[in-house]
């Protein structure tokens, strides 16, 4: 977990100024460039299927059945091709474990994603005496991308280390080839949290080839575990050539993967790029 502390005055985590904050959310909305002006196909009774059997539960099988039915509206809206990369990626997320989807190419190989779904009905099937299956169909709304990621658009992350101490603070540093934005997510086992920005540290405009310091001013990200065992943050980076705002989290900035993924996608592959870095926190 990383808390956010000010230098002279500990601050509860992620405590918010909440009104304020909402208002320039709503401000940078109204005037950020709409990137999600896209290809949308809307395809219909679109089923996913998986069964329950050996280690899979019925949770597990009903998240199966999801990522299937996500599988099958991507081909019907047209986007056939390198299916296996949404399987890495939908299987990413119910491992909560990225390290293979983003050391690999398969990200440029993305053609297209699910901005959003409505699930119509859910039914468990016996098939036989020993078999059971989920069943769940979906409406869903399809992006189609229409470019290609920009091979000139780079960018360097210094200073994240494999492992660090409980109480121990994280630093690193960002410098990018492009102006852009960047936001940056943090995901352990137990939740997702929008980490930068937030109440204390406003986002703003990276100049290209400047190396920019984070935490940002008075500010300290202390890593922190109440577990055992060694607890892993992942944090994901995300640069886009706008300032793309992202809103789908509770109060303490809390949110879910799927949340920070459906944003991530529904951003055309040529205004954003992507890092990934994983950290362990040991008592």
């Amino acid at each position: 977990m990383i808390k956010r502390n000010l230098k002279r005055y500990l601050i509860p985590k992620w405590k918010k100024c909440q009104k304020s904050n909402n208002l320039y959310w709503l401000l940078l909305l109204l005037f950020s460039i709409p990137l999600s002006a896209q290809k949308i196909i809307n395809v219909k009774d679109i089923k996913g299927t998986s069964f329950i059997s050996g280690d899979i539960s019925f949770n597990q099988a009903k998240n199966l059945a999801l990522n299937d039915a996500k599988i099958n509206a991507l081909k019907a809206a047209g986007i056939a091709e390198n299916i296996k990369s949404y399987q890495l990626l939908f299987s990413s997320q119910d491992k909560n474990d990225y390290s293979q989807f983003f050391s690999s190419d398969i990200q440029s190989e993305i053609q297209g994603a699910v901005e959003s779904f409505v699930i119509k009905n859910q039914t468990t099937v016996k098939k036989s005496e020993i078999e059971l299956y989920i069943e769940i169909t979906i409406d869903a709304s399809v992006i189609k991308y229409e470019t290609k990621p920009d091979t000139t658009f780079d960018t360097f992350i210094e200073g994240v280390k494999a492992v660090y101490n409980n109480h121990d603070h994280l630093v690193f540093s960002v410098k990018t080839s492009q102006p852009c934005y960047v936001t940056i997510f943090n995901i352990n086992n137990t939740e997702a949290t929008l980490m930068y920005p937030n109440s204390y540290e406003k986002p703003f405009s990276l100049k290209a080839i400047e190396t920019y310091n984070f935490p940002l001013g008075r500010v300290d990200y202390e890593l922190e575990t109440s577990l055992k065992e060694k607890e892993t943050n992942r944090l994901i980076f995300v640069f886009t050539k706008t300032a793309i705002p992202f809103i789908k989290m509770d109060k303490d900035q809390v949110t879910t993967n799927e949340a920070i993924f459906s944003w991530i996608y529904s951003i055309m592959p040529d205004q954003r790029k992507v890092e990934y870095r994983s950290l362990v926190i040991q008592k």
